[in-house]
C-alpha cells in the first residue's frame, strides 16, 4: 500500500498563503535585502505671506534581509539485483515520494512561523469560538492588511470546531467547490477568506494546534532553486542513484499581518 500524504498548503503557489515576489530580487548571492518604505509625517500648514522656509521630511529606511540558507535533499539508491529480480520499478515508485519529502520540509518551516507572531487568540486544545475568529480578523484590519490574499489555515480538529459554528456552516453551503487537486485542502470560506485544512499544522490533537489567519505579506518564501533531480549509475556499488535537491529561504515580513489562532 502507498503511504498517505498530508495536504501541503503553506507553500503551494495557487493558495497564495505566502509572499513569493522577492525571488526576482535575487540574481546571485545568498541574501535578499528588502527596503522599507514608511509613511511620512502629518501634512504641515503654510502660513500665508509668512515668507518662511518650508520643512522637509528626512526619512531613514531600513532593510529586512531574507537569508537563502536552507539547502535540503532526498536521495535513493537501488541495487542492480533489485532491478532484475524485483517485480516493480523502485525508482519510479519512489520518485513522487522524494519530491513530497522536500515539499513537506518547506511546508514545515512555514507552518513553524505561526507561533512567532505577536497577535494571538484562543486557547490551545480548545475549539475556537466566533469571537476568536472575529478578533483575529480585527487584528488584520487594525494593521490595514490588504483585504486581498487573506486566508485561514487550520487542523482537522479545528475544522471540526468551525463546523459547529452557524456562521461558517451557512457560508459553506453557499460556496461552490471544485474537485481539482488544488482544492483538496479547501474547506470553505469565512468572511470571504478561504479556509484550508491540513494535518501539517504544528501541534497535536492532545496539545492543540497553531492555526492561523493571515494575509499573504505576513510570510515570505524564496525558492532560489526548485527541486532538481540528478541521477547516475555507480559501478563501485552496482546501484542506480537518484538525488533531488532544493534551496530556499523564509522570513516573517509583516508581524501584524498574521494572527496565531490557538485552538484544537
Amino acid at each position: 500500500m502507498i503511504a498517505r500524504e498530508q495536504n501541503l498548503v503553506w507553500a503551494a503557489e495557487g493558495n497564495g498563503l505566502v509572499d513569493r515576489r522577492y525571488k526576482q530580487g535575487l540574481t546571485f548571492g545568498d541574501t535578499v535585502h528588502v527596503p522599507s518604505v514608511g509613511n511620512l509625517g502629518a501634512a504641515r500648514t503654510k502660513t500665508k505671506a509668512s515668507n518662511a522656509a518650508i520643512t522637509y521630511e528626512t526619512v531613514t529606511e531600513t532593510n529586512t534581509d531574507i537569508s537563502i540558507a536552507t539547502w535540503e535533499y532526498q536521495a535513493m539508491a537501488v541495487e542492480s539485483i533489485v532491478k532484475v529480480q524485483g517485480n516493480r520499478d523502485q525508482l519510479k515508485l519512489y520518485a513522487g515520494k522524494m519530491g513530497y519529502s522536500l515539499a513537506l520540509a518547506v511546508d514545515d518551516v512555514l507552518a513553524g512561523l505561526v507561533d512567532d507572531v505577536t497577535n494571538a487568540v484562543g486557547t490551545l486544545a480548545v475549539e475556537n469560538t466566533d469571537d476568536d475568529w472575529i478578533r483575529a480578523r480585527q487584528y488584520l484590519n487594525d494593521a490595514n492588511a490588504d483585504q486581498k490574499n487573506r486566508a485561514i489555515v487550520i487542523s482537522p480538529a479545528a475544522e471540526a470546531g468551525l463546523l459547529k459554528l452557524e456562521r461558517f456552516v451557512h457560508a459553506d453551503y453557499a460556496t461552490l467547490h471544485s474537485d481539482t487537486a488544488r482544492d483538496q485542502a479547501y474547506s470553505g470560506t469565512w468572511y470571504r477568506m478561504p479556509v484550508f485544512v491540513s494535518t501539517n499544522v504544528e501541534g497535536s490533537n492532545a496539545a492543540g494546534h497553531d492555526n492561523a489567519m493571515l494575509q499573504q505579506e505576513a510570510f515570505a518564501l524564496i525558492m532560489q532553486m526548485n527541486a532538481v533531480a540528478h541521477s547516475q549509475y555507480d559501478i563501485d556499488y552496482l546501484v542506480d542513484k537518484v538525488v533531488i535537491e532544493n534551496l530556499y529561504g523564509t522570513k516573517e515580513m509583516r508581524d501584524d499581518h498574521a494572527c496565531w489562532v490557538k485552538g484544537a
